[in-house]
């Protein structure tokens, strides 16, 4: 099956970052160098104002609808299922990156919460104190030296760059990929578009907040390349040097 041959090769990619010594990232690393550039910026404010406009129109709506008709646990069930779902995710990253300890935690999370959590709508691993470690492709190409690359603003998924838009493929649809899961492509498709609504869900009423900036566009680069900078890092991002200003 293809399937296999892809874990085989990913297998075989695990193999040789372990004998090679895997990450480079640093405390010592100047963060701006995982800082992209914007040399798209034109074409990317056009898509930033296509997604702005999809949203409002289809995605927003949808999700208000499903906020508003589920109960909590129900959301929260479903949360934990997505979540469950890309744990081999976390596994395949946190190994490649060298993060055994990680790995292992994340491998007890999938076995836990797909047997005793009823296929991960309940999180009992979160209980016994083991909590998600979440690690995609993206950081693991940053781990490996891989700088950014430019910034961009992908339609219909948001702020991206270069790297992480490798890693964003990489992990659904090399990797990882759904139709691998269940033959049936409604099936498939069904599971991403929930996973886009759950998503979408949790973040009502941020748009206000973004709509408050003089320039949105930048602000949401802004934070993008924040959050980035502190999940490469594992919350322990170098400090940036302070700009010297001569009065």
């Amino acid at each position: 099956m293809r399937f296999t041959k892809l874990w085989m090769t990913g297998s075989s990619i695990l193999l040789v970052v372990a004998l090679s010594g895997c990450t480079t990232l640093s405390i010592n690393d100047d963060p701006n160098a995982q800082i992209s550039n914007d040399p798209f910026q034109n074409f990317n404010r056009k898509v930033y104002s296509f997604n702005y406009g999809v949203d409002k129109v289809l995605l927003k709506p949808v999700a208000t609808g499903y906020d508003k008709v589920l109960p909590t646990p129900a959301k929260r069930g479903i949360s934990n299922f997505l979540s469950n779902f890309r744990e081999p995710l976390n596994i395949f990253n946190n190994l490649l990156q060298g993060k055994y300890d990680r790995a292992l935690g994340s491998s007890y999370r999938f076995v836990v919460n797909s047997t005793l959590g009823v296929i991960g709508f309940f999180d009992i691993a979160s209980r016994y104190g083991v909590e998600e470690s979440k690690e995609d492709f993206g950081q693991t190409l940053a781990a490996w030296g891989v700088k950014p690359g430019p910034y961009l603003m992908l339609p219909f998924l948001g702020p991206s760059n270069l790297r992480d838009g490798v890693g964003f493929v990489s992990d659904n649809y090399v990797f990882y990929p759904t139709r691998e899961i269940t033959s049936s492509t409604t099936q498939s498709t069904s599971l991403t578009v929930l996973g886009i609504v759950d998503i979408r869900a949790s973040l009502l009423g941020t748009e206000r907040f973004l709509e408050q900036q003089l320039d949105p566009y930048s602000f949401l680069k802004s934070a993008y390349e924040e959050t980035r900078l502190n999940v490469i890092y594992d919350g322990q991002a170098p400090e940036k040097e302070e700009e010297d200003f001569d009065f």
